[in-house]
């Protein structure tokens, strides 16, 4: 048996005349539960009644009441047991499938009506920025679902990890998650201290050397929407007392203001700093801490969603291809594996880096295994068993840049090239721009034997 997703706005070309045996036939839209997400809201789950006694019943109904989603048992002359059981299990409705087209739309209507205001007031309507937060491990779909259950509550929200771990898209999505308003970032520790204060709260004309004119603050600017606090660790101590008062009255006041004024915004900040560190240090005040941490995300390190990997080099070498006018169109498995068995102590900054210099530097349609050395920073990264090391060059190569790239030498080329040209699946042009030569190049080493 499977579940039945039933799209509210199709319902009028849908026959209700149907048996169990044909439920599918008639009513499927979508077989299976595989996405839970608030973006499909507008989609009313039809349970067939059978599913329920199936021993997978008790894990699908968790996840089905962890992501708040309704649904409706639908099954063939129940009795009261079975009625009782469906609504025990938090059915929305019990509907027999010999019941009128009447009765089937009116119930189907009122669960997706009464799914879509939960969503807006208690969930998140508005689908997360999944452009900005790529990935489908485990680490990934579990933050995706904390931004969604967070939804449009003002509650503050600090978000830890390591520096290139995304911490500012996680902000973003968050604030997608809303819907309304700018997002106004602010970088805590590129501020001088003694302009951090009339930077985020304002300053009247004159109130000191050089305030030629009102100067309106970060807070006020993000009015409606969200005040993004990056690196909120390296805040001045003086000031964190000023930033506590506003986080608890959502009030204000200019530098040499006479008179407070009033926001509605959502704070999030973020650090990659040991905060019960900084607490004990007494660099930072542990209220402060406590306001800013309502609620507490993880922004995963890259290494502990390394399955993430080939959609992270996908999205990059699309960019990458857009940025600078070049056309790679895929990345050989090696490659993959190899940049899998790096420990990226960057994170996806680090990745978007070595994905921009590969595609930059080289031609040809793939991106090779052999485009790419890991960087010796005497950390500990496990290579795939199935890595193939590069054969060792027949002359000096050239030595490696920052990021643990060099050129090819051309012995290099030359065993790459006659590898490829051994398997037979590329032309000669094709061969040649993958190794990044000229096709008369090739064509040379080729009549002299040397491929």
């Amino acid at each position: 048996m499977h579940a039945l997703i039933l799209k509210a706005e199709l319902l009028p070309e849908i026959q209700i005349r149907v048996d169990e045996a044909d439920l599918a036939r008639n009513l499927v839209v979508e077989s299976g539960i595989t996405d839970l997400g608030h973006a499909n809201h507008a989609e009313v789950l039809i349970i067939p009644f059978q599913m329920l006694k199936e021993h997978s019943w008790p894990s699908l109904r968790v996840r089905l009441a962890q992501a708040n989603r309704m649904f409706i048992v639908a099954g063939r002359r129940m009795n009261t047991e079975g009625v009782m059981l469906s609504a025990r299990d938090g059915a929305f409705d019990v509907l027999d499938v010999k019941d009128s087209r009447t009765r089937w739309q009116k119930s189907i209507e009122r669960a997706a009506q009464s799914q879509e205001l939960w969503l807006t007031l208690y969930g998140a309507a508005q689908s997360v920025d999944t452009q900005g937060l790529i990935g489908e491990s485990g680490p990934m779909k579990s933050l995706r679902q904390a931004i969604e259950r967070l939804g449009v509550t003002d509650v503050s929200v600090l978000v830890v990890g390591e520096s290139g771990a995304g911490k500012e898209r996680v902000a973003a999505a968050l604030h997608d998650t809303r819907g309304q308003g700018p997002f106004i970032p602010i970088n805590c520790a590129a501020i001088p201290k003694d302009l951090m204060e009339a930077e985020l709260f304002g300053a009247e004309k004159g109130a000191f050397t050089g305030s030629v004119k009102t100067r309106v603050g970060l807070v006020e600017q993000a009015n409606g929407g969200t005040l993004f606090l990056d690196e909120i660790g390296e805040m001045d101590v003086a000031l964190q007392p000023k930033l506590l008062r506003f986080l608890e009255t959502k009030r204000a006041r200019r530098v040499g203001g006479e008179s407070d004024y009033e926001v509605n915004l959502r704070v999030v900040s973020a650090t990659n700093r040991n905060m019960d560190q900084a607490i004990a240090e007494g660099v930072f005040r542990a209220d402060l801490y406590y306001r800013l941490s309502e609620v507490t995300l993880n922004a995963p390190p890259l290494r502990a969603r390394i399955d993430d990997i080939p959609l992270l080099v996908r999205e990059f070498v699309d960019r990458a291809n857009e940025r600078f006018g070049k056309n790679i169109e895929s990345a050989e498995p090696e490659l993959i594996r190899k940049l899998q068995g790096y420990s990226w102590p960057g994170n996806v900054r680090e990745l978007k880096s070595v994905v921009d210099r590969v595609v930059l530097l080289y031609d040809g349609p793939v991106l090779r295994e052999g485009f790419w050395q890991k960087p010796d920073r005497g950390m500990t990264s496990v290579a795939p068993s199935a890595m193939t090391p590069v054969p060792a060059p027949e002359s000096r190569p050239a030595p490696p840049d920052a990021a643990g790239f060099r050129l090819p030498s051309k012995a290099e080329r030359m065993e790459m090239a006659r590898e490829m040209l051994r398997d037979g699946l590329l032309s000669l042009t094709e061969v040649a721009a993958s190794v990044g030569v000229h096709p008369t190049t090739l064509f040379r080493w080729r009549k002299m034997g040397k491929v």
